[in-house]
């Protein structure tokens, strides 16, 4: 996506969108840097909303309803196991 606000420091600058987040009432975006750091900009200050969707055609690249109850169902497994794991490790104080 491009900075597309007139006033910017990255102004006309394509950079990669790492995630997204809402604050004081506003979208955001952190965008990563080329010498690998980040910044926060405004969704409004970006080209993103205009950007087309990408959209897989029908049948390619994209679950079925059986395969996302399957992935859902290996989700809630990974996460039973996290905490599963965190409560048998909590007594033992921490790396040695």
């Amino acid at each position: 996506m491009r900075v597309v606000a007139a006033g910017h420091p990255l102004s006309g600058r394509a950079l990669r969108a790492r995630r997204v987040y809402r604050q004081w009432g506003r979208l955001w975006l952190v965008l990563g840097l080329p010498d690998g750091g980040v910044v926060s900009v405004e969704v409004a200050d970006t080209d993103v909303l205009e950007m087309p969707v990408a959209s897989a055609p029908s049948g390619t690249g994209t679950l079925s309803a059986e395969d996302a109850r399957r992935l859902l169902g290996l989700l809630e497994a990974c996460i039973a196991r996290a905490a599963t794991h965190a409560v048998m490790t909590a007594g033992e104080g921490g790396p040695r």
